[in-house]
């Protein structure tokens, strides 16, 4: 039965990453530093302003310390976002600038670990609050880094809500006191959507799945149930008794989300390299909306559902 579990588990994992076409890379000859962007803008129940990290690459072969990895954080630029209504400035925030209860509250937007963060974390934020995320609207970046303009657009959504969920205690499996998640859905029929999920166990750091992506080619329109795994910790060990299951009596949280094809492919893709290592792999290229640059700028619609896992 575990063994069957398990094969599910990775079915599903594979459902989750689309397939991807071979691709033979240009041959790189020297280590040219880009800038790399991490920007989101969420809408839907908890709207989020528009914010980003702003980073450089650095070399395959290069050392890394505190310091160099301090030294890629990219600072002063000018960086906008326009809805087509209004448009706003971010504000660059470094940690070493805020007071104690400031930073606990970024570490906990962000799932960090204030004890364990060693760098001086900079984000890019509206400060103002004046921009939040809306479903529907287009939402266009501009960064200026003082040598080079860097753009993207993304756009928040339709969203299509988890209906409900339920906890489902699994015979023979020598564990009682561990359950899997049911979650019951209805896509939005006639139209491309893409999805993305993060799991949270009670005030633990929220958590996206190592696979936490998938498009409605299978299931366009349909209402169905299925199972959903719990996000583990990339460092976590892996158990395959206790993989994707939650634990009776704590309280989980999903989050659920809709984003846009491009934002989709970016995470496809950067998850299928994430699983798809060692030395017998192939090539995958992180796709990026980012002109003049690396990374990702995304929108989500999101929805959020809790439950007590019992049976």
């Amino acid at each position: 039965m575990i063994k069957l579990r398990i094969f599910l588990f990775l079915l599903i994992a594979t459902f989750f990453v689309s397939c991807e076409t071979e691709f033979e890379p240009d041959i790189v000859t020297t280590d040219v530093e880009q800038y790399v962007v991490e920007g989101y803008i969420e809408g839907g129940e908890e709207p989020t302003p528009p914010y980003l990290i702003l980073t450089k690459s650095f070399g395959f072969n290069s050392e890394i310390s505190l310091d160099a990895v301090n030294d890629l954080y990219v600072h002063d630029a000018i960086v906008t976002v326009d809805n087509g209504d209004f448009q706003t400035t971010l504000e660059e925030v470094c940690l070493d600038e805020l007071t104690d209860e400031q930073k606990e509250l970024v570490v906990e937007f962000f799932g960090l670990e204030l004890d364990s963060i060693e760098i001086n974390f900079c984000v890019y934020v509206d400060l103002s609050f004046q921009m939040l995320g809306e479903i529907g609207k287009t939402y266009e970046l501009e960064i200026d880094t003082g040598d080079k303009i860097l753009t993207a657009t993304t756009t928040i959504p339709n969203h299509a809500p988890l209906d409900s969920i339920n906890f489902v205690r699994l015979p023979n499996l020598g564990v009682d006191s561990l359950l899997e998640l049911r979650c019951f859905f209805n896509d939005i029929p006639n139209e491309a959507n893409f999805y993305r999920y993060w799991t949270q166990i009670n005030d633990e750091p929220i958590l996206a799945n190592v696979s936490s992506v998938t498009d409605d080619r299978f299931f366009d329109g349909l209402a169905f149930e299925f199972p959903l795994a719990k996000a583990e910790p990339r460092d976590a060990e892996f158990d395959p008794i206790t993989f994707g299951l939650f634990t009776e009596g704590d309280t989980a949280t999903i989050k659920w989300a809709n984003l846009d094809e491009a934002h989709f492919k970016f995470w496809n893709t950067l998850e299928f390299n994430a699983l798809n290592q060692g030395p017998f792999s192939n090539y995958t290229r992180i796709e990026s909306n980012i002109e003049g640059g690396l990374g990702i700028w995304g929108g989500y619609s999101v929805s959020y559902i809790s439950g007590i896992v019992r049976e």
